[in-house]
């Protein structure tokens, strides 16, 4: 799993009006307060609910690039998950014995969803920036940025 040196991002709830779209964006803490992920919930995603208050909860996993993630209403598509890691990528010194090199890990990692079973899925991901690392959201859950073994 990607870890981050840098001050924890601090948990967070936002209501807002469903079938609106959204964007939730965490950033570490000061001093710096560069972004440490972004949420976005286009129009579709809560549309059967259209009109009504949604809360997102989103609590940042400590030490690591993820997020457990609830919504107080059903999720349906389009959402997406973008952590972004350009100031705190923190490699474990596990993965640098596996991939040889920090550049070796970044390139091998993704977003996972943490299945019940403790199994982690990979969703497929995308870079839209450099050290940023993007997945469509499946539904609440919980959120790790890591390399297959």
């Amino acid at each position: 799993m990607l870890e981050t040196a840098g001050p924890p991002p601090a948990d967070t709830s936002v209501t807002f009006t469903a079938g609106e779209p959204h964007t939730i964006i965490l950033r570490h803490g000061p001093p710096d307060n560069v972004e440490f992920m972004e949420l976005s919930f286009p129009q579709s995603t809560f549309q059967a609910d259209s009109g009504r208050p949604v809360r997102v909860d989103v609590q940042p996993r400590p030490g690591l690039y993820g997020i457990d993630l609830t919504t107080s209403l059903t999720m349906g598509t389009g959402a997406t998950l973008v952590f972004k890691y350009a100031r705190y990528f923190s490699a474990p010194a596990q993965a640098r014995a596996i991939y040889g090199s920090d550049i070796r890990f970044e390139q091998a990692l993704a977003i996972g969803q943490l299945r019940p079973d403790g199994q982690l899925a990979f969703l497929p991901s995308i870079r839209p920036a450099a050290d940023n690392l993007q997945a469509r959201l499946t539904g609440p859950g919980e959120y790790l940025v890591a390399a297959a073994r």
